[in-house]
């Protein structure tokens, strides 16, 4: 009777503990200068403590803080601001939104086993969603909306119907005024040093390349491959190199 007691206080108290962890969002890591906001003040953000959903938490020059949720990290980069939108998590499912103001952020987000998981970026002019995957995204009133993601697929989107699948060598970004994003390979497109797409192809496909980058390529290791995966044989590439004036 006494083991069957033991273990059943063991089994509340994990409960409870789960309970209370679901509630809040760890600081792991701060460096520099870090704040959080209590009501209208602004207070130093401290490892090991606990932050509650919709808080802010704001960065200075050559800071960051690191903020655990749902074990899931979330790396906040020099002068950055950002709230906690949402924090849940119950038996099927983990939810959470962040809402970046200003600067950037790196997430982490972990797929742990058959938990539905939710993890949101909003930024005042896209959201992207980061499942099982790591997705660095800024935001400024200079340059709008950026999405890189070095590892995984994250999805893009934002109130003008625009729904982008963003990965590998792609990225997302959404200059101010703009409804639609720029290409999804222009970075790729603008520091290459010669043509990146084969001559043969058409108009249509070229913008459709631009646009969708690799959406389009689902069985090849790159963009070439999908258009020319029927075509063998030798081939040419003219590269002309301009060196600068000694």
């Amino acid at each position: 009777m006494k083991t069957i007691y033991t273990m059943l206080f063991a089994s509340l108290a994990l409960v409870f503990a789960i309970s209370t962890a679901n509630a809040a969002v760890l600081v792991v890591s701060t460096r520099g200068e870090a704040a959080y906001r209590d009501g209208a003040a602004w207070k130093p953000l401290a490892k090991g403590q606990t932050i509650k959903e919709g808080t802010m938490v704001m960065t200075g020059v050559n800071s960051q803080a690191v903020l655990n949720i749902d074990d899931n990290l979330l790396t906040i980069k020099p002068l950055t601001t950002i709230k906690v939108l949402k924090n849940s998590l119950t038996k099927s499912s983990s939810d959470n939104a962040i809402g970046l103001k200003n600067g950037s952020v790196n997430a982490r987000v972990k797929r742990i086993g058959t938990l539905k998981t939710r993890f949101n970026i909003v930024t005042p002019v896209a959201t992207s969603s980061v499942r099982g995957t790591e997705q660095n995204t800024s935001h400024g009133p200079a340059f709008g909306t950026r999405i890189q993601v070095p590892v995984g697929l994250v999805n893009a989107s934002n109130d003008s119907g625009v729904n982008r699948n963003v990965g590998g060598r792609s990225s997302f970004s959404l200059r101010p005024g703009n409804q639609r994003p720029d290409p999804l390979l222009g970075d790729l497109r603008n520091g290459a040093i010669t043509q990146l797409n084969p001559a043969n192809i058409t108009g249509d496909e070229q913008a459709g390349l631009e646009t969708f980058g690799d959406q389009l390529v689902d069985n090849f290791d790159d963009a070439l491959g999908f258009y020319n995966k029927n075509v063998g044989g030798a081939a040419s590439v003219k590269v002309d190199l301009i060196w600068p004036n000694p």
